[in-house]
């Protein structure tokens, strides 16, 4: 009856440990979604120019392509109407590592003011 108890009392604690894990990961899922300045689906994303993204972040096109250029040391020739599934042909990034460069380039232009 013992070993019953225990294995009963173990089940449970992994089922709480679990169920935290679970919780923990999809707050910070959840969180990390909401933690941009522009709110865009990634899958709706990757159909935009860069131009275009870059308009919605209110930064320099030039900028974010070279520094989407230098991120994923891209070597075929880009310029800001390129469509960002096109450039995924040649590495593909997640638009949340898009959306990345442009917060960081965007945060870079506040402190700059």
């Amino acid at each position: 009856m013992k070993k019953e108890n225990l294995f009963g009392a173990l089940l449970v604690a992994l089922l709480i440990i679990g169920i935290f894990f679970i919780l923990n990961y999809s707050n910070h899922e959840n969180k990390h979604e909401h933690d941009y300045s522009v709110e865009i689906k990634g899958e709706d994303m990757k159909f935009l120019a860069v131009q275009e993204v870059a308009d919605l972040w209110e930064i320099d096109s030039k900028v974010f392509l070279s520094r989407i250029i230098l991120e994923f040391n891209l070597k075929e020739s880009y310029n800001v109407d390129f469509i960002l599934e096109d450039i995924r042909g040649e590495y593909a990034f997640s638009p949340a590592q898009i959306k990345d460069i442009a917060e960081e380039i965007k945060q870079q232009d506040v402190k700059n003011e």
